[in-house]
């Protein structure tokens, strides 16, 4: 009968850290409160980035007003969507992207009071 040999001090600390990780596995609760708290972080940073929006377009706006142009430009906007959509690359449909563009449009216009 052969005698095993001794594992190297790479090999016990891969066993002892898969064995720690494993006692101190997160629960599916933390890994939900984990991946809820990420979610938050996602909305808060989204509505910083609508008011920022809002800010740009109020600005475009006042330009605009002092130009005597128009507010609302329909061939920007379909560039916009058209844009948006050759650059999603993510879970978001084409159909879910323009409810997202009209949502978008239309809450500018109604912060703006427009």
């Amino acid at each position: 009968m052969r005698n095993a040999s001794p594992l190297s001090s790479t090999e016990l600390g891969a066993a002892a850290a898969t064995r720690d990780s494993a006692a101190v596995a997160p629960s599916a609760h933390d890994r939900l409160d984990r991946l809820r708290e990420l979610i938050a972080e996602n909305d808060r940073a989204s509505v910083r980035l609508l008011n920022r929006r809002l800010e740009l377009v109020a600005e475009i706006w006042r330009e605009k007003d002092v130009s005597g142009l128009p507010h609302a430009d329909p061939e920007r906007e379909r560039w916009l969507l058209q844009h948006l959509d050759d650059t999603n690359d993510g879970l978001l449909s084409q159909r879910g992207l323009r409810v997202f563009h009209g949502v978008l449009l239309s809450l500018t216009k109604q912060e703006l009071g427009r």
